[in-house]
C-alpha cells in the first residue's frame, strides 16, 4: 500500500477516529505484540503469518469495518509495496481464517461487508489468549 493510499485510508475514518486509527496502523508497523501470537497458538490456532496479522488487524478493530486494503497492508507486514498481491488475495486469507477459528469453535464471527472491508466480532470479554496492553478495550 503506498503513502497516498495509507492517508487515504485514514481520512476514510469518522474525523473524531482518524488519529487514534492512525496510531493503531503505526503501532501494529512497529510493534506486532507477539503475546498476541502466543495467545493464537495457546488456543490451539495453527495461522500462517499473514492469517495472524490480519487476524490482529481485526481484533484490534473489533466490532468495526476493516477495509481489503489495510487488511493486505497488515498481512503483508514489512514486505516491499511491489512484492504485494492484489487488495482481493485477502478474500481467500480471511475464508482460511474463518475455516481454522470454526474448527477450533472460537466464539468469534468475521463479516464481509460488499465493497467496504470486514468485521470481526465476538463476544464481551473474548480475547485470544492475552491481556489486552495498558488494558484497553479494542477500538
Amino acid at each position: 500500500m503506498s503513502a497516498a493510499a495509507l492517508r487515504a485510508e485514514i481520512l476514510a475514518q469518522p474525523a473524531g477516529d482518524r488519529l487514534s486509527y492512525a496510531l493503531d496502523l503505526l503501532e501494529f508497523y512497529l510493534d506486532p505484540v507477539p503475546a498476541f501470537f502466543t495467545g493464537l497458538a495457546d488456543l490451539g490456532l495453527d495461522l500462517t503469518a499473514q492469517e495472524a496479522r490480519i487476524l490482529y488487524a481485526l481484533d484490534r478493530r473489533r466490532g468495526r469495518l476493516v477495509s481489503a486494503d489495510s487488511l493486505l497492508a497488515a498481512a503483508m507486514g514489512s514486505r516491499p509495496i511491489d512484492d504485494w498481491p492484489e487488495a482481493r488475495a485477502v478474500i481467500a486469507r480471511v475464508a482460511n481464517l474463518r475455516a481454522k477459528l470454526a474448527a477450533r469453535s472460537l466464539p468469534v464471527t468475521i463479516d464481509a461487508w460488499l465493497d467496504l472491508g470486514y468485521r470481526l466480532t465476538a463476544p464481551q470479554g473474548f480475547a485470544f489468549g492475552v491481556e489486552r496492553p495498558f488494558g484497553r478495550a479494542p477500538l
